[in-house]
C-alpha cells in the first residue's frame, strides 16, 4: 500500500510541475475560408507564409520535449468578425504533429504577439511566364538552338495585393543545360518531319523543371502549352556540300580601268574548272555546324567570290563565301519547318514560331563557312599572275 501510494503521489507531483518554453516559427494553417475570399500570404498548401512565435506553458515533461516542428496552429476563418481579424490562439488551436505529444491535456496557457489576419477578395488572373535563355553549356557534340514555346501563362489566385506584386515582378523560368547529358540527347528520336533532317532535335523539358516560385512556394506550371515545352539542339556535324561550288571574280569599279575581266580573267587549272562556261571548284567541300535542311536549301545558291585588286594594293586577293538571294531561301526554310512540324493553333503562336525560325536561319548564315575537310577550314590563295587571276587551295 505504501509503494502504491508513493507511485500515485509521484505521478501527481510530476504532472503538477509546470514549465514555460518559447517555440519560434510555428506554421499557421487556415481552414474554412470562404470561396470568394483569401488571406494575404496564404500558400497553396493552406499554410501562411508568415509564422508565429508561441510561448507555451504546461506540463514540464511535454514542454521540454517540444520542438518547432512538433506543432502547428489551426485557425478557423469562419469565426472571423471582420476582414481585419485579430486572431486569438489558445490551446484549442494547437495541432500536434508528433503523435507522442498530447498538447490538449498538457498545455495550460498560450501567449503570442498580436496577430492580425487580413482577409481579401479572391482574384484569379493569368500572368505571363517568360522563358529565359538557359544557362550552362550544351553537351559535347551539340549546340543549343532555342526554346519553344518562349512564353507561357500561369493562372494564379490570390489577394489583389499579391497579384499586383506578381504582375510587377513577373514570372520567369529557366534551366541549366549542364543538367542535360550527351546520352540524353543521343537517345532522342528523329523529328517527325523526316529522317534526312535528323540533326535538329527536340529535348522535352522534364516535369520537375516546370516549376515556378510564387509567394515563397513552388507551383507547377498550369498552362496546357507547357506539356510541349522543349529545348531544340543541333547535332554538330560536317556535311558534304555534294554539289560543285561556283567561283567567280568581283571587279570593283574603282580599278576597272586596269583590273577587269578582259585583262585579268579567272584562270582555269586543276583547282578551278570550266563547266558550261561557269567556273567551279573541283574539290569536294563541306560545311559544318549548320543543319542538313539549311544546307539542302542554300546549296544551289552558294558561290565563292574573289575580290580583284592591284598587286600594289594586295598581294593575296581577298575572298568570301556568298549566298545568293538569302531572303527567298529564308522563306523556304521557314515554310518547310512550319508545314512539316506540329501546327500552332493561335495566330500569335504562329507568328512567334516564325520569328524563332527566322532567327535560327540567320544564325546559320552567320556561322556558314566552307571546309576542305570535315575538320579543316578551306584556305584559298588567289593572286594576279601574268594576265590572269590564279586560284589554288592553300591546304
Amino acid at each position: 500500500m505504501a509503494l502504491a501510494s508513493a507511485v500515485v503521489i509521484w505521478l501527481f507531483v510530476n504532472n503538477s510541475i509546470t514549465d514555460t518554453k518559447t517555440v519560434p516559427n510555428v506554421p499557421i494553417r487556415i481552414v474554412n475560408l470562404p470561396a470568394d475570399k483569401t488571406v494575404v500570404g496564404l500558400l497553396p498548401n493552406r499554410l501562411l507564409s508568415k509564422r508565429v512565435t508561441l510561448t507555451l506553458s504546461g506540463t514540464k515533461d511535454v514542454i521540454q520535449e517540444l520542438e518547432p516542428g512538433d506543432l502547428e496552429v489551426l485557425l478557423d476563418v469562419s469565426s472571423a468578425e471582420s476582414d481585419e481579424w485579430v486572431a486569438q490562439i489558445s490551446k484549442k488551436n494547437l495541432v500536434s504533429l508528433n503523435p507522442s505529444i498530447d498538447l490538449l491535456h498538457h498545455i495550460t496557457q498560450v501567449d503570442h504577439p498580436k496577430f492580425v489576419l487580413k482577409l481579401s477578395p479572391l482574384v484569379t488572373v493569368k500572368i505571363p511566364v517568360k522563358i529565359l535563355p538557359p544557362s550552362g553549356e550544351a553537351p559535347i557534340g551539340y549546340e543549343y538552338l532555342d526554346v519553344w514555346p518562349q512564353t507561357l501563362t500561369q493562372t494564379v489566385s490570390g489577394s489583389q495585393e499579391e497579384i499586383n506584386m506578381l504582375k510587377e515582378k513577373g514570372l520567369t523560368l529557366s534551366w541549366n543545360l549542364s543538367e542535360i547529358t550527351k546520352a540524353d540527347l543521343d537517345a532522342l528520336e528523329t523529328p517527325k518531319y523526316g529522317t534526312v533532317h535528323d540533326d535538329e532535335i527536340s529535348y522535352f523539358v522534364p516535369e520537375k523543371w516546370k516549376k515556378l516560385m510564387i509567394n515563397q512556394g513552388s507551383e507547377e506550371i498550369n498552362d496546357p502549352d507547357a506539356q510541349g515545352l522543349r529545348i531544340d539542339f543541333l547535332r554538330k556535324e560536317a556535311h558534304p556540300i555534294g554539289k560543285a561550288l561556283p567561283i567567280r571574280v568581283f571587279y570593283p569599279l574603282k580599278n576597272s580601268g586596269t583590273i577587269n575581266p578582259t585583262k585579268y580573267p579567272l584562270a582555269i587549272n586543276q583547282f578551278v574548272l570550266n563547266k558550261n562556261d561557269i567556273t567551279i571548284i573541283s574539290k569536294a567541300l563541306y560545311v559544318r555546324d549548320v543543319s542538313r535542311l539549311f544546307l539542302e536549301i542554300i546549296s544551289e545558291n552558294m558561290e565563292i567570290n574573289i575580290v580583284a585588286a592591284p598587286s600594289t594594293e594586295r598581294e593575296v586577293l581577298q575572298w568570301s563565301l556568298e549566298v545568293i538571294d538569302p531572303h527567298e531561301l529564308e522563306d523556304m526554310y521557314v515554310a518547310y519547318l512550319t508545314i512539316n512540324s506540329p501546327q500552332e493553333t493561335q495566330q500569335s503562336a504562329k507568328q512567334q514560331r516564325e520569328i524563332i525560325l527566322r532567327k535560327r536561319f540567320h544564325d546559320y548564315m552567320r556561322r556558314l563557312a566552307v571546309y576542305s575537310r570535315p575538320d579543316h577550314r578551306l584556305h584559298l590563295e588567289a593572286v594576279l599572275n601574268g594576265n590572269a587571276i590564279q586560284v589554288r587551295s592553300a591546304d
